[in-house]
């Protein structure tokens, strides 16, 4: 093909110009789905258009004062609890207004109230907190008990608190995997005993040796308990790299003498009942406008039942201090627009929360009919974010992108004419229930799972030709087209033996290996990094990681390469893959270890006989699992997680919608770990369908399905959707191929590869294939490789040029520029071309010497456009 780049460039130049799929109007027509409840959307966005913004211009009036708690209870004189008043103001926000509030107390006599955000008890009783503000009241209860006479002392509640608080213990400081300076403690006070044995005796920690290594220096002194390295280091009264953390005589200070003076204890009898089983934060939901701010309470459920105040006892941190900071004591301060997730760490427990902030309060928020329950909860969150939603997508942008998402597939352009003419109001759950009935959706959702499940030749077993990974590819296949349940599919890969299917993804691998990668895919946690140490970031320690491991302890391989046989057993006599006298062993306490799940419990007797069986059904009937599949089928249709990355949920990562993803996994279980039902519920929703065309409110929002987020094309579906639209398929070859030739039929798609690892295909290479020897990551950033192939490289080239493509038949046909301009871009993007774009591309046509040439170049424009190599 010769082709010119001058030509090419003024090509995609116009097309840049005249088809930006974000902001044409090319969109403006909408679809609207059948429903008797009135859209304001669209009212609202011709507002927005028209410069109208519907922002409110008048204060917002008080409509509702809540005191929370609404019962504060109190233990003894002297005890304290914090509390707050929110007020709803008639712009749909909470706003705290305690410092603004008239407060009074029935008895003052019993209690107290200090700086108008805590009560102290004076005496017992009950009492009535009342507020007032601008003529809205509101009451709470104080209950005053008589305090118990002496309160057992707890070494993780008084010491593991301040060592919390003051970031001692944090994973930056001696919290870290070695500890800092010599002195290690565990990650928020959560092992109290090991943090016990390393004040009290001393030792440097070892990573892989239970011992302590010298010199073994106590950090506390019960003979003289004021020389104690635990009071002189965090006041500086010797050089401590953590600088000051309290000051000498502070609260703190005088806590930890008076224990050292005591002889350093651990525990007294009866401490387990004051520890805390669960920890909440007040508000629920926090949602501010720029510059307000907001003090967040923390109360505590104990195991004795009493509930305390533990606002300060935690140390609080934002992930991101531009758009909210918080103080020490709790204080958020919204600074700008988005959202931050504030952490609260105490002992044994750490909780965050995500903190939005409001660029500007919407009057009259319009009504904005959902069809099912994601709408619900995405249409209530971008309400309290004040954010407006986009239109609903028009036809051919729902057309093109239910296509991609659910077959992997561009709509051939007769299929886009038929779906565009048609009036029918439930054309698109007729075509989406089309879709998934089609061969097409099997194939491509055989590809979206192989990535996770890992199909690859470089996955499978040693000693395995390509036949072991066309196996395992075939029983994806048949967990899709059957639509056998996920938690069935599940343990059946968890728990697989024998030497087909399922059993094909066990690689020859260390069982630590593959437990990790069995938690992270069905549990969505990554576990790994305790392996050697207590996990650094999460409540997950070494015994528990070489436990989960245990129960893989018996795997081990027979194989026999000659035959291309490899079977996959269990061996109940223990030999596995460590030999009988090898056990899985913690490599710290170089002690056997017996298979336990993470909640602790052991195997019963009859459990034994079948570990992996017993972990399998344990696994898919946690909470965990259900979150992790949703979350992970969600990643697939919009591009991101729920929880992202997709397996990495953690106290410190929370989802953008919890409730959301609450509610899509008991809807999950109930429907029988249906992933066509989960599937055709998210394509089915309101939210899937809006428009890519953002709006003056929801422009820069990222994370609140506000609007459809562009999501590059996935390098196999790219390169199947060129040869589409080239109309010449690419022939894939390989070393392994069991066909004539090493290579696969003519017209096999990218998605359809099996062992994508071992094709030679110089596309795959430049824009990249996942590794599937592990859970691949999939790295959709640009490239210099890619950006010459888009120049010189056989698909942008030979393709286009072909003899039989779709060029040269359609100038064989006879068709005009006219016609085939339509038909080049119905094919691409799934709609018809504007007047601008037909009357331009003409003239440029027209005023080249070769016709083919002009047309071809044409083409590789098209390819090239944002609008065609993303999905919006």
């Amino acid at each position: 093909m010769k082709t010119s780049f001058i030509s090419r460039k003024i090509v995609s130049t116009l097309l840049a110009l005249s088809m930006a799929p974000l902001n044409s109007a090319v969109f403006a027509q909408t679809h609207r789905f059948p429903s008797g409840d009135r859209d304001e959307t669209a009212e609202a966005s011709v507002q927005l258009r028209a410069g109208k913004a519907p922002f409110q211009k008048n204060p917002a009036r008080l409509q509702e004062l809540r005191i929370i708690p609404q019962e504060i209870p109190l233990s003894g004189k002297g005890a304290a609890h914090s509390f707050l008043v929110m007020g709803s103001f008639s712009d749909g926000l909470v706003r705290d207004v305690t410092s603004k509030c008239k407060l009074t107390i029935s008895h003052p006599e019993l209690v107290r109230v200090e700086e108008k955000r805590r009560v102290v008890a004076l005496s017992s009783g009950t009492v009535l907190l009342k507020a007032e503000l601008s003529g809205r009241a509101t009451t709470a209860s104080i209950r005053i008990e008589s305090a118990p006479e002496k309160e057992p002392f707890s070494f993780q509640r008084e010491i593991g608190t301040i060592l919390t608080r003051r970031g001692c213990n944090a994973s930056e400081c001696h919290g870290g995997v070695k500890g800092k300076g010599g002195f290690k403690l565990s990650l928020d006070a959560l092992y109290p005993e090991e943090d016990y044995r390393w004040i009290v005796q001393g030792g440097r920690y070892q990573v892989l040796v239970a011992e302590a290594k010298p010199p073994v220096i106590p950090r506390v002194d019960v003979k003289q308990p004021e020389e104690s390295l635990l009071l002189l280091k965090p006041t500086l009264t010797v050089p401590h790299g953590g600088g000051q953390r309290f000051e000498d005589g502070s609260k703190d200070y005088q806590t930890i003498l008076e224990w050292v003076r005591k002889r350093a204890p651990f525990d007294e009898p009866g401490a387990e009942r004051r520890r805390a089983e669960r920890v909440e934060i007040h508000p629920a939901e926090v949602f501010l406008e720029r510059g307000e701010s907001q003090q967040l309470l923390l109360t505590a459920q104990l195991v004795s039942g009493r509930k305390e105040d533990w606002t300060g006892r935690v140390r609080f941190s934002s992930n991101n201090p531009d758009v909210v900071e918080v103080t020490p004591d709790g204080r958020l301060q919204a600074r700008s627009p988005g959202e931050a997730v504030i952490t609260l760490r105490t002992p044994g427990h750490v909780i965050s929360k995500r903190i939005g902030v409001i660029d500007r309060v919407i009057s009259n928020y319009p009504r904005i009919p959902g069809r099912n329950l994601i709408d619900n909860h995405v249409f209530a969150k971008l309400h309290k974010l004040h954010i407006l939603p986009s239109e609903l997508s028009s036809d051919s942008e729902f057309l093109r992108r239910i296509c991609l998402d659910l077959t992997g597939m561009l709509p051939p352009s007769n299929r886009v004419r038929e779906f565009l003419q048609n009036k029918d109001p439930q054309k698109r759950d007729r075509l989406i229930q089309t879709l998934m009935e089609s061969p097409e959706y099997v194939d491509y959702w055989t590809f979206r799972f192989s990535d996770p499940l890992r199909v690859a030749l470089s996955a499978v077993t040693p000693y395995s030709t390509t036949k072991a990974a066309q196996r395992y590819s075939e029983w994806i296949r048949s967990f899709v087209e059957l639509n056998k349940a996920y938690d069935q599919m599940a343990r059946e890969r968890i728990a697989a033996q024998g030497s087909d299917g399922a059993s094909r993804h066990f690689r020859h691998q260390l069982p630590s290996e593959t437990m990790a990668e069995e938690v992270k895919m069905f549990m969505g946690r990554r576990l790994d990094c305790a392996q050697c140490h207590n996990h650094p970031a999460e409540p997950w320690s070494q015994n528990q990681f070489w436990q989960m491991t245990s129960f893989f302890g018996r795997l081990g391989y027979i194989f026999n390469p000659f035959m291309d046989w490899v079977l996959v057993v269990d061996i109940s006599t223990g030999t596995g893959m460590f030999g009988a006298d090898d056990p899985v062993t913690n490599p710290r306490t170089k002690q056997a270890v017996q298979p336990a799940f993470l909640n602790g419990r052991g195997l019963t007797e009859d459990e034994q006989k079948d570990p992996r069986m017993a972990l399998a059904k344990w696994m898919t009937s946690h909470p965990y699992f259900a979150e992790a599949a949703v979350n992970r089928i969600w990643s697939f249709i919009f591009g991101k997680g729920l929880v992202e990355p997709v397996d990495d949920f953690r106290s410190t990562n929370p989802p953008t919608h919890p409730e959301l993803l609450q509610a899509l996994a008991q809807d999950f279980r109930e429907h029988g770990h249906d992933v066509r039902h989960l599937i055709r519920l998210i394509v089915q929703s309101r939210t899937y369908q809006l428009s890519a065309v953002p709006n003056e409110t929801n422009r820069n929002d990222k994370l609140n399905y506000s609007h459809a987020l562009p999501r590059r094309l996935d390098t196999e579906v790219l390169l199947d959707a060129i040869s589409a639209v080239s109309g010449v398929p690419e022939l894939f070859e390989g070393r392994h191929r069991t066909t004539a030739g090493g290579r696969e039929p003519l017209g096999v798609r990218a998605v359809q590869l099996k062992e994508s690892d071992s094709d030679l295909c110089s596309f795959l290479d430049a824009y990249g294939r996942p590794d599937r020897s592990a859970i691949p990551e999939r790295d959709h950033k640009p490239n210099l490789v890619q950006a010459l192939h888009r120049l010189a490289g056989s698909t942008y080239t030979d393709k286009l040029a072909r003899k039989g493509g779709r060029i040269d038949q359609l100038i064989q046909s006879g068709a005009s520029d006219r016609d085939i301009i339509q038909e080049l871009i119905l094919v691409a993007f799934s709609r018809f071309p504007t007047g601008t774009e037909r009357e331009e591309l003409q003239k440029k046509i027209g005023a080249r010497a070769l016709r083919r040439e002009a047309l071809e170049d044409l083409v590789w424009g098209l390819i090239n456009s944002r609008e065609f190599v993303y999905n919006h």
